[in-house]
């Protein structure tokens, strides 16, 4: 909802009596006050007084009111899902917001599944009371994300509700987690592949407390049937993995050197 300006004269005279008019945008009404009503220069005065008073109001306001920022960041932890036939699989979303200064309201929704393909959305959507400028309304959604900022640093003290990401180029920031849970039927042929996309819509709430903005994307998911699920791996060894194997080797070896020469000492020793 876009919000209406109105404008309003505020009459001055001057001297003369020659009327100078100024044009001021006012959300609320201010009267029109003609001089000559006031009585003489005390009114010319007033009215002058009266004028730079609003102007001024006016322009502190006008600095105190930042631009509206609107942000929708987000990041997919995983597009490729291993499901056994009958079994279950998890992906999940991410969305922060640290370029914004309005709370970003964010709905959820399969727009594409396969037939018989069983797709849950966690958190599901849900009401949550809003507060603008003093009245309450109620808005459907499946999570908001509030304004927080960025750190060069992993973020400790994470609110229960959220967790800590990398962004690119930007640190760490607080996010709010969303999953989608896909149940594949026990019919299913292994080596079957196919995709879910996830639709998430951002809004913006204006000073009525209406959609002032929204914004559209959607997010991937190739689903493939397997007998067995494998997990990725990667280990790094340490540096002087090659030199210790080595080592082992050798002392490997000397102890059954070792051993040997023992050996043929004590039956040296009996023939003797």
């Amino acid at each position: 909802m876009c919000s209406t300006v109105l404008s309003y004269d505020i009459l001055i005279q001057d001297r003369d009596g020659r009327d100078i008019s100024y044009i001021v945008d006012k959300r609320r009404e201010l009267p029109r006050i003609p001089v000559n009503q006031m009585g003489g220069e005390m009114g010319r005065v007033l009215a002058v007084v009266l004028a730079l008073t609003t102007l001024m109001a006016m322009a502190s306001s006008a600095l105190a009111e930042e631009p509206a920022k609107y942000n929708f960041a987000s990041v997919q932890g995983n597009k490729n899902i291993q499901i056994l036939p009958g079994g279950n699989g998890t992906g999940n979303m991410f969305f922060y917001n640290i370029e914004g200064n309005r709370i970003t309201h964010v709905t959820l929704e399969v727009s594409h599944a396969p037939d018989g393909w069983q797709v849950a959305i966690q958190p599901p959507p849900g009401e949550t009371q809003v507060e603008i400028n003093g009245q309450v309304i109620t808005v459907t959604e499946n999570l908001y994300v509030e304004p927080s900022e960025a750190s060069s640093e992993v973020i400790k003290d994470v609110p229960e509700d959220m967790v800590c990401i990398p962004v690119a180029q930007r640190g760490y920031a607080l996010a709010k987690e969303a999953k989608i849970i896909v149940r594949v039927p026990a019919t299913a042929e292994l080596g079957t592949q196919e995709e879910i996309i996830v639709s998430a819509t951002a809004c913006w709430l204006g000073q009525g407390g209406s959609v002032a903005f929204s914004q559209s994307r959607d997010f991937d998911f190739t689903v493939e049937v397997v007998s067995e699920v494998t997990e990725y791996q990667e280990k790094i060894q340490d540096g002087d993995g090659g030199a210790n194997k080595w080592l082992l080797w050798i002392a490997g070896a000397a102890a059954i050197v070792l051993l040997a020469l023992v050996t043929l000492f004590y039956l040296r020793r009996r023939r003797g």
